[in-house]
């Protein structure tokens, strides 16, 4: 008696066992099948994203030239850090310059001496420039005991902002382009391309107030968060959608992936970073920001006048020098008045745009 009972609780138990093992893997399978939809669904959408964003490369009808604020360049001089960076970061620009058939001159600060490569490196960024068609005229490479390449390398922003002035000069340059403040990835040697770039700017400003000379323009490369940086050929949706631009930025796409690719083969000693080159917005898109002068130094020292000096006052000249001392005290005034009228018209002018 006992035998049949056990045995028919058995099969009851396998029975409701079964139908809820089916049911289990029924719900098992429903859940990979909308799993599986979803993800084809974001491969489709992400190839109708990239296939949107080569379309605006091809066409060009977005970040182009034209409709940019740096409309007029004139010759555009690109300030760089070390062999290899033209690629990685300023590929994009280069190209759209040389689509619209103007001169770019490369400035390259150091031979990328660090790890006593200097000069296969030389070699590797000649290369590369000709693949990205600048000229072998156009590139000046720089091996100074005063600017070396280096992570731990402090450089004096005046002598490099001197250098920079003097290839100006030099070249007739009307544009500069270099990297922003952050450094893009925050290099110590990127930093001190830009802050010696707006020196140049800063002293240049003062000098063409005085109606001396004609300063060029600088702009600089932006610097993104993580996120858009790793977004590669999708931020220039993102960059293009990303609110009014106006005469203070401008955004440039690339118009020659192939040279750009053959330019960063050509930099053989540097393929580990050839990740950079695939996986990060600066391949396809730059965004450029405008460098203004510093407006932070107000003390600026002022020219000492004629007979204001501290030998002035002797025996037996007492009366006449005071009159002198004090004339002289009356027109340092006056300039100083003038000089800060000046920069509070510039501090005005910022502030209002």
């Amino acid at each position: 008696m006992f035998l049949p009972e056990t045995i028919q609780q058995a099969e009851t138990q396998n029975s409701a066992w079964r139908a809820s093992t089916g049911r289990l893997f029924r719900c098992r399978q429903a859940c990979q099948d909308r799993g599986a939809n979803r993800r084809r669904l974001l491969i489709a959408s992400l190839l109708a994203l990239c296939v949107g964003c080569l379309l605006l490369l091809e066409s060009g009808s977005v970040g182009s030239l034209a409709e940019s604020p740096i409309s007029n360049p004139g010759r555009v001089l690109l300030v760089t850090a070390h062999p290899d960076d033209e690629v990685i970061f300023f590929s994009s620009t280069i190209t759209a310059l040389h689509a619209s058939g103007l001169e770019v001159f490369l400035l390259c600060l150091t031979n990328g001496d660090a790890h006593g490569l200097g000069g296969v490196r030389e070699r590797e960024l000649r290369a590369a420039a000709k693949a990205l068609q600048i000229d072998s005229a156009h590139l000046n490479i720089l091996n100074d005991s005063r600017i070396q390449d280096g992570h731990h390398e402090e450089w004096e922003q005046d002598y490099v902002a001197n250098v920079v002035r003097k290839e100006v000069r030099r070249l007739l340059i009307n544009t500069i382009i270099t990297f922003d403040p952050a450094g893009v990835t925050g290099h110590k040697n990127h930093k001190g391309c830009h802050d010696g770039v707006r020196q140049y700017v800063t002293a240049c400003a003062m000098e063409e107030e005085e109606g001396s000379k004609k300063c060029p323009n600088a702009w600089s490369l932006t610097t993104t968060d993580d996120l858009r940086t790793h977004l590669s050929i999708f931020d220039i949706i993102y960059s293009a959608v990303d609110g009014h631009r106006g005469n203070e930025s401008a955004m440039f796409l690339n118009h020659d992936l192939l040279g750009m690719f053959r330019a960063m083969a050509a930099h053989k000693s540097q393929s580990r970073w050839w990740r950079h080159v695939l996986l990060t917005r600066y391949t396809f898109v730059n965004t450029l920001q405008r460098v203004k002068p510093l407006l932070t130094d107000w003390a600026l020292p002022l020219p000492v006048p004629a007979g204001l000096d501290s030998t002035a006052v002797g025996a037996g000249g007492v009366q006449g020098d005071l009159i002198t001392t004090a004339a002289a005290s009356s027109g340092a005034v006056a300039k100083r008045g003038k000089f800060m009228a000046r920069m509070s018209r510039r501090v005005m002018k910022n502030i209002r745009r």
